[in-house]
């Protein structure tokens, strides 16, 4: 007499690498599937006293309603297109478990353990992932709708894609995957009231995408993409506009006196404050030329243009024309970083 067989297909020909899969275990008690197939919500204990063998396939399992609190039977497991729809998950472990396309809707997995964890094209609707750990999972679009986190939500300071960039084949698509995730991360936060992760992980995408304009030789972006970081933190720090700004005053205002100087022109006779030997020029001379260069530099910076104080010679004068320009510019940069803060 030929045994009855579970029978369940799961058609997993989509899935990378996959293929089609039908369950031959014998039927749960009672039941036309096995208990990884069944309708049926099975108890836990039984769960672990018929756990198949390491490398045995439990695609398509349905835990549906399923009570899994603190297990570790799924773990490294292969549950592709699993559904896990109203489990309790909470402290699972499901470490390195092949999770693609798998279901979780109206789950509780506080605290549940996904690291290391394939995720692709799963499905997060409605799920408590407050304390998950997410560390190096796989979750290139994995679709998190409706789902809770908090500072204890786990994934780690770098998606997995950008630590496997290492010039092999597929370099574009992790490079692709690594920027989504970042991406997503962001509004899951966002979503979340975290307004700090959410400033955490922009400026982790942009330091990447920073990295990667250098490896890929898109020199402009990458020169573009250091100078934002450096003069105004991507577009997050007023206080790097204002520091870069002082910065620029005090070195024209040095520079002034050391390039043919600036002339006083609004008094009887004209003034003109240059330094061509500075080791014997008196200190109270150099301390006077400096006063009023850092004026002018001010001024030019800002410019205003009281006219009181002019450049001499070529030197000076283009040494001016670059300072108004930059002062221009860094202005507007403080502008834009204000009002970026006020929208965030």
């Amino acid at each position: 007499m030929i045994e009855k067989r579970c029978g369940h297909v799961t058609n997993s020909s989509v899935v990378d690498g996959a293929g089609d899969v039908c369950c031959w275990r014998l039927p749960w008690e009672g039941h036309d599937r096995c208990l990884w197939h069944t309708d049926a919500v099975v108890p836990t204990p039984i769960y672990e006293r018929n756990t198949p063998a390491s490398g045995e396939r439990l695609d398509g399992a349905n835990f549906e309603g399923a009570s899994l609190s603190r297990t570790s039977f799924l773990a490294g497991r292969s549950l592709i297109e699993a559904d896990f729809t109203g489990a309790i998950l909470d402290g699972a472990d499901l470490s390195g478990a092949d999770l693609r396309q798998s279901t979780f809707r109206d789950i509780d997995a506080h605290g549940a353990s996904f690291r290391d964890a394939n995720l692709h094209d799963a499905v997060f609707v409605f799920a408590d992932l407050r304390g998950a750990d997410f560390r190096n999972a796989r979750l290139y679009r994995a679709g998190l709708t409706d789902v809770r986190l908090n500072v204890e939500t786990t994934f780690g300071e770098r998606p997995v894609y950008e630590t496997e960039i290492d010039g092999s084949h597929g370099v574009t698509e992790r490079a692709e995957a690594a920027q989504w995730v970042y991406r997503e991360l962001q509004r899951l936060y966002d979503e979340n009231a975290l307004p700090e992760r959410v400033h955490e992980y922009y400026l982790r995408e942009k330091h990447f995408r920073r990295r990667r304009a250098w490896q890929t030789g898109d020199y402009r972006r990458a020169i573009t993409l250091a100078g934002s970081r450096w003069i105004m933190r991507y577009g997050t720090s007023p206080w790097r506009v204002v520091a870069t700004s002082l910065v620029l005053i005090l070195v024209c205002a040095a520079l002034y006196p050391l390039t043919g100087g600036i002339q006083e022109v609004g008094t009887e006779t004209a003034i003109a404050y240059r330094i061509r030997a500075p080791a014997q020029t008196p200190v109270w001379f150099l301390a006077e030329a400096y006063f009023k260069s850092l004026y002018f530099s001010v001024v030019t910076f800002a410019t205003l243009g009281y006219g009181d104080l002019q450049p001499v010679g070529s030197a000076a004068r283009a040494i001016a024309a670059v300072e108004t320009l930059l002062g221009s510019l860094l202005v507007a940069l403080l502008v834009f970083v204000l009002t970026q803060r006020v929208r965030h």
